[in-house]
């Protein structure tokens, strides 16, 4: 009998876990009530190229970026076209702040529960508003990456046009830190017109 109730005391705690757990990841990713999408779109530069990760996988990260970062409003809205199996772009015909954009990159390289090696490259003009700005920074064209050999999953690279290279962290305080050399070289992003024609899918 005394075994009997430890065996039903073990079920009940279980289910009890199993129905926190399931509440939390509900939580995690619930969506804004009643958010509409954007009417207009916003010109901006921002476009990243991933390549080297498989179709279906790519479309679960980037609806698991949304579900993280859209639960109060409507942050980022990534377009995804797809230029090949394995070859994709992201813009934002929306725009998003510099800060989000940031994240984005880091997501889709570290994503939750899915476990692939991208290769990503992200490029935009920084404005001097943008969180993490310094003079070397703001107002230029800048490219954004993740070294293959990273190590501290809680940041981007970036190198500006003209060679100039940070590490921008997400811990307080080490939001910027300027390096001796760019851990990669500025190089031009996909033209635009590439995108013509190819499948495009919206997220929110």
């Amino acid at each position: 009998m005394k075994t009997l109730l430890i065996i039903g005391g073990i079920i009940v705690v279980g289910f009890i876990l199993k129905s926190c757990i399931s509440n939390n990841n509900s939580k995690n990713e619930s969506r804004p009530i009643n958010a509409e999408m954007p009417t207009e779109k916003i010109k901006n530069d921002k476009i990243v190229l991933i390549e080297n990760v498989k179709l279906e996988d790519f479309k679960n990260v980037l609806q698991k970026f949304c579900n993280n970062y859209n639960q109060e409003n409507l942050r980022a809205l990534p377009l995804l076209t797809i230029l090949s199996e394995n070859k994709f772009v992201v813009t934002f015909p929306y725009d998003t702040d510099f800060a989000t954009y940031c994240f984005f990159v880091n997501y889709m390289y570290y994503p939750n529960d899915i476990i692939y090696k991208p290769t990503i490259k992200a490029w935009t003009s920084t404005k001097q508003s943008d969180d993490w700005m310094t003079n070397d920074i703001a107002n230029k064209k800048v490219m954004l990456y993740i070294p293959s050999d990273d190590k501290d999953y809680d940041n981007v690279y970036l190198t500006t046009f003209d060679n100039i290279g940070y590490k921008m962290g997400f811990a307080m305080g080490e939001e910027k830190q300027k390096l001796n050399n760019p851990r990669q070289s500025y190089v031009e992003p996909i033209k635009l017109e590439e995108l013509n024609g190819k499948e495009e899918i919206q997220y929110k």
